[in-house]
């Protein structure tokens, strides 16, 4: 007798991974305007120059020159997008990255005061954008071309700050009318691509851990009475910050995370970087415990 049963799609298919509840997708997208271009006539001018091949140089302008106000905007965008980073985990080639639901609130609370911030940026370059291009006339000399300056106007386009959330999908969240065979082989698809997206999220969490904890345990490495090795106070910053952000919150969710978040929580707890540079006896045991961590994370199959 065929089956002709349809999927009852308020009804989900398997279970629904563990981390769909705990964790959700975020998009962060910022752009911004770069200030450099290509200059086709000055690339031809050198490889003539030179008696090279056509289309073998490429001279790229700073049309701006060394602008205070476009250079403030870069580096910021940049240690904006290092905090997304450190506060999420890869997920997607599309830009999407892995959020705990614990630092939510955090993380949008404080994306949102950067976006704020990359605005005002942005406004106090507009400011100045009329005189920098005039200035530019005498930094390019004869690299100067007007067509390389749009009216301010036009300039907003160039900028813009952009955060987008969406839930982790379950197995449950297929819409589709088949076959119970068939949505069960689709269910058992998705659930292996669910825990190798998972599982690299992890291992990618984790390489980056173990290179800050090598760090820790080559900075610690010496005696009393030994040279001393220079560290920072923020020297164990990039490891705490991890267990806030992305390790304690989804520790609940992986005995080996919660295995891990407990032995790393032991090992910094009430550990100051002065305590480490005056007390021979902390540094040598806190190292000894940097170095079992590391050996913990790999053999834990990360």
């Amino acid at each position: 007798m065929e089956n002709n049963t349809n999927i009852n799609v308020s009804e989900p298919l398997t279970n629904a991974p563990s981390m769909s509840s705990a964790s959700t997708l975020v998009d962060l997208g910022i752009k911004v305007l770069t200030g450099r271009k290509k200059d086709v006539r000055a690339s031809k001018e050198l490889e003539a120059l030179k008696k090279a091949d056509p289309n073998v140089a490429n001279v790229h302008k700073k049309i701006l020159g060394n602008c205070p106000e476009l250079d403030a905007i870069q580096k910021f965008v940049g240690n904006a997008r290092n905090i997304h980073y450190s506060m999420t985990l890869p997920w997607s080639d599309m830009g999407m990255r892995l959020l705990p639901t614990a630092t939510f609130f955090k993380y949008k609370q404080q994306m949102s005061e950067l976006e704020q911030e990359f605005y005002v940026l942005v406004n106090k370059f507009f400011d100045i954008y009329d005189d920098a291009v005039i200035n530019a006339q005498t930094l390019l000399g004869d690299l100067y071309n007007p067509d390389n300056y749009p009216p301010v106007e036009t300039l907003q386009s160039k900028f813009s700050w952009r955060m987008n959330f969406t839930p982790l999908p379950t197995s449950g969240d297929f819409r589709v009318d088949m076959e119970n065979e068939q949505a069960k082989a689709l269910a058992e698809d998705y659930q292996k691509y669910y825990n190798t997206m998972f599982d690299k999220a992890i291992g990618s969490m984790m390489e980056k851990l173990v290179s800050y904890l090598a760090n820790i345990s080559e900075r610690l490495d010496y005696r009393d009475g030994e040279d001393k090795k220079v560290f920072r106070d923020t020297l164990t910053a990039n490891v705490t910050s991890m267990l806030e952000d992305l390790l304690v919150p989804m520790a609940d969710k992986d005995e080996r995370l919660r295995t891990l978040t407990r032995q790393l929580t032991d090992t910094f707890q009430g550990i100051s970087p002065d305590a480490l540079r005056e007390d021979g006896v902390l540094r040598q045991n806190t190292k000894q415990s940097v170095d079992d961590a590391i050996n913990s994370i790999k053999s834990l199959g990360w």
